[in-house]
């Protein structure tokens, strides 16, 4: 069985190494044997890591998330606060493009009725 072992070593100083042993019993003897005091002892290839790594995807998915509250924040500010009549107008035109109906008729001035000379032309 293989562990992962924290320490601080003869000066100090944090360090980490993996010992390899017959069973969790002889993980202490054998850290006697090198001289070793542990601070934390765990079997490698635990969940610890897989649990850092969805920690860390969880602090990035909020962050981008939180970028994204604040770009529309900041948009929303410009557009009430900043942005002239000009700029909302076409905005609005962007955002909501209009239909235009046109009615023509077969040459004539204004078309006379019952005669179904009327079409219907629909451009965006």
């Amino acid at each position: 069985m293989k562990f992962e072992v924290a320490y601080r070593d003869a000066e100090g100083k944090m360090a980490e190494t993996t010992v390899e042993v017959s069973d969790r019993n002889a993980v202490y003897s054998e850290l006697r044997r090198q001289g070793i005091t542990p601070l934390s002892l765990r079997e490698a290839g635990t969940k610890k890591h897989a649990a850092a790594a969805s920690n860390a995807l969880y602090k990035i998915a909020k962050l981008i998330i939180l970028l994204a509250i604040l770009g529309v924040a900041a948009a929303s500010a410009w557009y009430f606060l900043l942005a002239d009549e000009g700029t909302k107008r076409h905005l609005r035109n962007i955002a909501t493009p209009s239909t235009k109906v046109d009615m023509h008729n077969s040459g004539q001035d204004a078309p006379r009725k019952g005669t179904g000379a009327v079409s219907v032309k629909i451009s965006e």
